[in-house]
Parts: C-alpha cells; structure tokens; sequence
C-alpha cells in the first residue's frame, strides 16, 4: 500500500511533540533518533517500553501511533491515536482524531468484508468530523471527509447492485428449477397431445378407407343385382312371348270363332244348325278373358484516494 508524505503542518506538530522537553531523556531521544532514520519497528518498541511505564502519558500515545502507521501497522496506530484523543490539549487531540480518521480508512480498505469496510468507514468520518469541530479551518481533515463520505457512498451502491445481482440469480434459479419441474408434466401433456393427435389420423385414414371401400361396394352390390334383374328381364320376356302366343291363340281362336260363326251362321240359314245350338254358341263366349302378364318392379342409392496524511 501506498502512502502519501505528511503534510509540513503534521511533520511539524509531531517534531514538536516528539522533541517535547519531558522525552528528552535516555529512551524517548533514542526513539526519537531511530523515528528520525526510518527504523519504524526500534521506535514503535521504545515508545511501547515508554508506556509500560508512564501509560497516561498522551503524548507518547500519538508517537507510538505515529510509528506505528509509518509501519503500516494500522491496528496498533488506531489503538494508539485513540488513547492520544483524550488528551487534554485539544490540537494535539484534533490531531489523534485526523490520524485515526486516516488509521480507520486504510484499515477498512483492507477488509474484504463489505459490511466491515462500511463500518471502518463510518468510524473514519466521525473521526475527520470530530478533528474539524476542534480545528474548523484545517483543509486537509476537511478534503478526506468528503473523500471518505464518496467511497462509503460508492461501497453502498455496490452492496445494493451485489443485492440485486443476488436477488437476480435466486430469480433465475427459481425459475429454472420451476421449469425442472413443470418438464415432465409438459412432456406427459406432449406426449397425450401426441397420442389424441395420432388417434385422430388413424380416424381420418380409417374413413378416407371407408370412402374409397363404398364405390366398390357400390359397383359389386349392382353386379350383385344383375342376375336378378337379367332373370327379371327373362321373365319380361317370356311374359311378352306368351302374351304373343295368347294374342295369336286368342287371334286364331276369334278367326276359328268367326269361321263357325260364318259357318253356323250359313247353317242356320241353310236350316242345318238349331236355335238350342247356336245358343250354345253364344254362352260359350262368355267365360273367356284376356290374362296381362304383371310389369317388373324398378329397385330404389475513482477521485483516486489520495488522502492526506499528517
């Protein structure tokens, strides 16, 4: 991690306080000396043995904290610039409280919990509002205010579009669980759908089949018929030869008639036949009738975060 130089006004309180005239003895210059070399770790461990022995001492708190963030241990700064904001001087306790502010920020950037960064965060902004209350004029705890509020704002949304993102993919999984279920019902519906539908086909070549079937029916139900009628026809003929015959026999009889008629006729006027006979005659046409043969039947079809360190 990155971390920008503090600013000269912060450099130059934390000389002030480092180089107060109640450390400038023994341990306090030897940390002082190896603060001033870089030697982070050496100073943080003299400033802790310092406290060990003068804990209420708030001034060794804010260089033990000071150290302690030059080393990027933020927890351990946090912890000490918390003990150095209840000092009673308040610029050194505005300064405790921008530092931490700073401690707190980097220390929820590192967390991977959205939930735990927020509530850093938060901490961080009470932190810069608090240093402002003391020192209103102080820019710099002013700019890393409205920083920290835009990152917490930013992590926000992202908490609610990872909501959302959630709430979508349960949607789907829902869904396609609901369709993992209603799969076999369809394909039961499908399958009775296919069933109905093939039945209707068989239905419909079945009587397509029986459409074709009636013509041939038809055709072998009339020749079926034929020898009744060629027998009718037979039999409307002979009628017609006997009624011929009749009418011959009935012709030739009324020219025999007609011959004894003459003939008994020419008798009675030549006195050969008597009154009984030719009344005898007479009688005998009286029963003989005329038989007519029956006619056949017819069929029916991201500002970057540059925050100002101290």
């Amino acid at each position: 991690m990155a971390y920008q130089r503090w600013s000269k006004a912060r450099a130059a309180a934390l000389a002030a306080w480092l180089l107060w005239p109640g450390f400038v003895f023994g341990s306090p210059a030897e940390a002082l000396r190896e603060y001033k070399d870089g030697k982070y770790d050496q100073a943080l461990k003299e400033y802790q043995q310092l406290l060990e022995r003068k804990g209420d001492d708030s001034r060794l708190h804010f260089n033990a904290g000071a150290a302690a963030y030059r080393r990027h241990q933020l927890g351990e700064a946090a912890k000490q610039f918390d003990e150095a904001a209840n000092a009673s001087d308040l610029r050194l306790q505005g300064m405790a409280y921008y530092n931490r502010g700073n401690s707190l920020y980097y220390l929820g950037e590192q967390d991977p919990d959205p939930s735990k960064r927020g509530e850093a965060w938060k901490k961080s902004i009470q932190d810069f509002q608090n240093s402002l209350k003391l020192d209103p004029q102080d820019q710099d705890a002013r700019f890393n205010l409205q920083f920290v509020k835009k990152k917490l704002e930013e992590l926000k949304q992202q908490q609610q579009q990872s909501q959302q993102n959630k709430s979508d993919q349960q949607q789907n999984q829902d869904q396609q669980q609901q369709q993992q279920q209603q799969q076999p019902q369809d394909q039961q519906n499908q399958k009775q759908d296919d069933q109905k539908q093939q039945q209707q086909q068989q239905q419909q070549q079945q009587q397509q089949q029986d459409q074709q079937k009636q013509p041939a029916q038809s055709q072998q139900d009339q020749q079926g018929q034929k020898p009744d009628d060629q027998k009718q026809q037979q039999q409307a003929g002979q009628s017609q030869e006997q009624q011929q015959q009749a009418k011959q026999s009935s012709a030739q009889a009324e020219e025999s008639d007609e011959k004894d008629k003459e003939q008994q006729a020419a008798a009675v006027a030549a006195g050969q036949m008597t009154p009984q006979q030719a009344q005898q005659l007479l009688d005998s046409q009286k029963g003989e009738e005329m038989v007519l043969p029956a006619n056949p039947k017819a069929r029916p079809s991201d500002v970057r975060r540059p925050l100002k360190d101290w």
